[in-house]
């Protein structure tokens, strides 16, 4: 198994190297300062120092909050910061008190006051990043995806750090605007400046192109991350998902296989897909005896539909007796009355298909007791049928006469009768 999945994953991995090419600065459409220019920003930054008054009160509320008195730590805060004018000491305290309020959960005050103190841009370099950084991912938090794009790229732009964490962040924010094509250039660009391959962003990147119906590109995305991340199971029927969707189903085949074989498969749809894609590419009995398998160990559901499907597969299978007893199963759990009958005729016929004449009888009489019209024309024919072969022609004889009272099988019917009539004479039956 090891083996065929490392083979399987080695053959993606060509496929995922033309979409590891890294992503440029430009191409995200920001100015992002190289570090030679952060270096000189950082010298002729101005440096400046807190009033006394607000020195103390921050002083004085860093010791409360250290003792784990956060509300202690914000009071002091709220009657110093009122009554300081727009400058460096409103904006260095509205810094701290912003991030008590954001640890207080008071979201909503704390943005208004973080983004006070970014905007003013007097901060030191350092502290001037942070609340830059804390302000765009407030309003992520708070689903105010303009404002948190807007101020992570400020970030980005100040610090020239492609952080594939902030990049991961404003390719969110973009998605949940539905701007799924700003996605792409940021969530690449978290790519390819992370040091470990990460699920949630190959996830984000592939979602962008699926609401995009582009699918080509959605599969060479969860191909790469395969191949960089095997174990994530989601991606391998999802993957196997866009296969299909691209009529490619032989690959699509391969990859449930393998899915299956490693037990990355838990959900009963995905079961089911399987199931489906062995019976598309003509392989009838491992659709039948997986999908048995899954239905008697709980996985896939035990109705009358699931049942009926198992049957169906045995019988292009081929293999009569367990598609006889699966029909069977599906009669007895079917609730509406034509499923049921429906499901009893196809047990009758196959048992006939099996030279079981004698014993097809039963299902077939079953059937006549839920199926009205044509279908239970059909059925008289069929039990016509049975009766003849096994040898009961008075009772073939009645089953063709009420066959003849149906439109679709009046002509079939009167040449039974003379068969059914002629062959009991040649054999000394009188009817």
């Amino acid at each position: 198994m090891k083996a065929a999945m490392k083979t399987f994953v080695s053959a993606l991995a060509f496929a995922s190297v033309l979409a590891t090419a890294p992503v440029a600065a430009q191409d995200l459409g920001l100015d992002i300062p190289s570090k030679e220019t952060v270096e000189a920003q950082k010298k002729n930054r101005k440096n400046q120092a807190a009033g006394q008054s607000t020195g103390r009160a921050i002083m004085d509320a860093f010791e409360l909050y250290e003792q784990e008195q956060l509300q202690e730590a914000i009071a002091i805060l709220e009657e110093e910061y009122p009554d300081l004018d727009p400058g460096y000491d409103q904006a260095y305290m509205g810094r701290f008190l912003g991030t008590l309020y954001a640890q207080d959960e008071q979201t909503k005050r704390a943005l208004d006051i973080l983004k006070n103190s970014a905007d003013q841009d007097i901060l030191g370099w350092n502290d001037q990043a942070a609340v830059l950084k804390l302000v765009g991912q407030l309003a992520l938090q708070e689903e105010r995806y303009d404002m948190s794009i807007d101020y992570l790229t400020r970030w980005l732009e100040f610090t020239g750090d492609l952080d594939p964490q902030i990049l991961t962040f404003v390719a969110n924010a973009y998605y949940q605007k539905k701007e799924f094509a700003e996605v792409v250039p940021f969530a690449r660009a978290a790519l390819n400046n992370s040091e470990e391959a990460d699920k949630n962003i190959y996830t984000l990147l592939m979602a962008s192109y699926y609401e995009r119906k582009m699918y080509p590109q959605a599969i060479e995305v969860l191909e790469e991350g395969i191949n960089k991340l095997p174990g994530v199971t989601q991606w391998w029927p999802q993957l196997a998902q866009f296969y299909m969707i691209e009529e490619n189903y032989d690959k699509s085949l391969a990859t449930m296989e393998i899915a299956y074989l490693a037990g990355y498969l838990d959900k009963e749809n995905q079961y089911k897909m399987l199931v489906q894609l062995y019976d598309n590419s003509g392989i009838p009995y491992k659709a039948a005896v997986t999908m048995a398998k899954h239905i008697d160990n709980g996985d896939i559901e035990g109705t009358a539909k699931n049942f009926a499907t198992v049957a169906n597969s045995f019988h292009r299978a081929k293999e009569f007796d367990e598609a006889v007893a699966w029909y069977l199963r599906a009669a007895e759990a079917a609730e509406d009355a034509d499923d049921k009958g429906e499901y009893y005729r196809k047990r009758g016929n196959l048992l006939m298909l099996n030279e079981q004449y004698a014993e097809a009888v039963a299902p077939l009489r079953r059937a006549l007791d839920y199926l009205e019209g044509a279908d239970e024309g059909r059925v008289y024919m069929s039990l016509a049928e049975a009766y003849f072969y096994s040898e009961q022609y008075p009772e073939a004889l009645r089953a063709v006469n009420r066959a003849a009272e149906f439109d679709g099988q009046r002509r079939s019917a009167r040449s039974w009768r003379g068969f059914i009539q002629s062959t009991a004479e040649r054999k000394g039956v009188k009817l």
